[in-house]
């Protein structure tokens, strides 16, 4: 039996969160991927996610430098992506199609889900 050790770091806890509000999959559920995706619009949100909190001075360019050393489909949850696929062209294809979508309508659809997933009760306030 063979086995490989890979650090995660503070990580795999923020990944282990996505996977639970399964993020990934609620975006490619409003923005299906395409046949010619290697990683899709929520992989690469999961990604940019991941790598603000460990490299978040640095451009999208960059981005397959910081999953260089990382297991990028344990933490992303696809086995078949790697470092280079996240790479800045990918990466901001990805937040163009979240632009076009609506980024403030995306926001309310995902955190309407999540807090129906962790049972976080909701009120509709009305001014005045």
């Amino acid at each position: 039996m063979q086995m490989k050790i890979e650090r995660l770091d503070h990580l795999g806890v923020v990944a282990g969160i996505l996977k639970e509000l399964e993020l990934s999959k609620e975006i490619d559920a409003l923005l299906p991927p395409t046949d010619d995706m290697k990683a899709s619009v929520g992989e690469c949100v999961a990604a940019m996610i991941l790598c603000g909190l460990g490299f978040s001075q640095t451009p999208l360019s960059l981005t397959p430098h910081f999953f260089e050393k990382l297991p990028v489909g344990f933490l992303l949850g696809n086995d078949q992506l790697q470092a280079q696929d996240l790479n800045h062209f990918k990466l901001s294809r990805s937040l163009e199609k979240l632009h076009e979508y609506g980024c403030e309508k995306l926001f309310a659809e995902l955190s309407h889900k999540a807090c129906q997933k962790e049972s976080v009760g909701l009120m509709l306030l009305r001014p005045g």
